[in-house]
C-alpha cells in the first residue's frame, strides 16, 4: 500500500467512525471539546503508525479513543479541584450541525444529561465500562478486550457503577413516553414561573432533597456551592430573579439527549436549565444551570 493509498484509508475511517468516536469521548468525558481533540488525537496517531487493524478498524479505533479517554480521565479530577465552584457537563444540542454525532445514540436514551453528570460519579473505568455497554451496546467480551480485562471484571465494574449511579438507568425503557411527558411538564412550569415571576408556583415539583447546581466556571456569577432543598432553591431563583437573571427570551430544546430550557440575549445562548427527575418521574429531584459561555459553544 503507498502512503497515497494509507492516506486515503485513513481518511475513509475518520469519515465513517469520527461519529462513533466523538460520541464515546462525549458519553465518557461530559467535554464535546474534549472528545473531538481526543478523537484528532486518535487519527493522529493512526496517521503516524505502520499500519492498523484492517480486518477490525472499528474494535481497534474503538480501543484506541478508550485508553486515551481513560488517560484523560485520569486527570480529571486535579482539573475539577481547581474549578471554580460547581462542574457540570458540556450541553449539546441535538440535531445542530455541530452535535450530528451524537445523534444516534441520545435519541435512545432517556436522560440523556442528567446521566451525563451522574457518570461523574464514577471512576475512569466504571464510566468506560458503563458507556460502552448501556450506551454503546458492547458486550462484555468486547468490552474486556477494549480495557484488557477479563470479562468477570468488567461485569463487576458495570455492577458498581450501576449502583452509584442508581435509579436513572434502572427506569423501563418503555416507560419513556411517560418520562418525556414529565420532562415537558418541568420545563412547561419552570418557564411560566419565568414569565410570571411567581416561581413558588413551580417549587411544589421538586423533592424535599432536590439539589440545584450552577456551573458559571467563575466567569458568569452562579451559584458556587449546591443549593439544597426547595426553599433554598427558591431563595435563590427569587434572588437572581430580582436581579435581572431572567430577562432574555426563554425556547425549550433538545439538549444532550433530554428536554431543556434555552435563554438567550441578542439571540445568543447565555444559559441552560435542565432537570433529573425522580425515581417516579413524579417531580424534580436536581436542576442543573450551566451559564460558563465556554460551555455553551454547542448549544448554537
Amino acid at each position: 500500500m503507498t502512503a497515497n493509498d494509507t492516506a486515503l484509508e485513513i481518511e475513509h475511517l475518520y469519515r465513517e467512525y469520527k461519529p462513533l468516536l466523538t460520541s464515546i469521548a462525549y458519553r465518557m468525558l461530559g467535554s464535546m471539546s474534549e472528545a473531538e481533540d481526543v478523537v484528532q488525537d486518535v487519527f493522529v496517531t493512526v496517521s503516524k503508525s505502520d499500519g492498523i487493524d484492517i480486518v477490525h478498524p472499528k474494535a481497534y479505533l474503538v480501543k484506541l479513543l478508550t485508553n486515551r479517554v481513560l488517560n484523560l480521565m485520569k486527570s480529571a479530577p486535579r482539573k475539577r479541584e481547581s474549578y471554580p465552584g460547581q462542574w457540570l457537563p458540556e450541553p449539546v444540542m441535538d440535531g445542530a450541525p455541530q452535535s450530528s454525532p451524537l445523534d444516534n445514540v441520545i435519541q435512545h436514551e432517556q436522560l440523556g444529561y442528567a446521566l451525563l453528570v451522574l457518570l461523574q460519579t464514577c471512576t475512569p473505568p466504571e464510566r468506560a465500562v458503563f458507556v460502552l455497554r448501556e450506551s454503546f451496546g458492547y458486550e462484555y467480551a468486547e468490552i474486556a478486550a477494549m480495557l484488557d480485562k477479563t470479562e468477570a471484571a468488567c461485569r463487576k465494574i458495570f455492577s458498581r457503577a450501576s449502583a452509584k449511579i442508581g435509579h436513572s438507568t434502572a427506569q423501563d425503557k418503555d416507560n419513556k413516553a411517560a418520562l418525556d411527558e414529565s420532562m415537558t411538564r418541568f420545563v412547561q412550569s419552570f418557564s411560566e414561573a419565568i414569565y410570571t415571576g411567581r416561581l413558588e408556583s413551580f417549587i411544589h415539583l421538586l423533592t424535599d432533597d432536590a439539589v440545584m447546581l450552577a456551573d458559571g466556571g467563575g466567569i458568569v456569577r452562579s451559584a458556587f456551592n449546591p443549593i439544597i432543598g426547595p426553599q433554598r432553591i427558591l431563595a435563590f431563583l427569587e434572588g437572581i430573579a430580582r436581579k435581572g437573571a431572567f430577562e432574555g427570551s426563554w425556547r425549550p430544546a433538545i439538549i444532550s439527549g433530554q428536554l431543556g430550557l434555552l435563554q438567550l440575549e441578542d439571540d445568543k445562548p447565555v444559559k441552560v436549565y435542565l432537570f433529573e427527575p425522580d425515581e417516579q418521574a413524579k417531580k424534580i429531584r436536581s436542576i442543573y444551570s450551566v451559564s460558563n459561555p465556554e460551555k455553551l459553544a454547542w448549544v448554537q
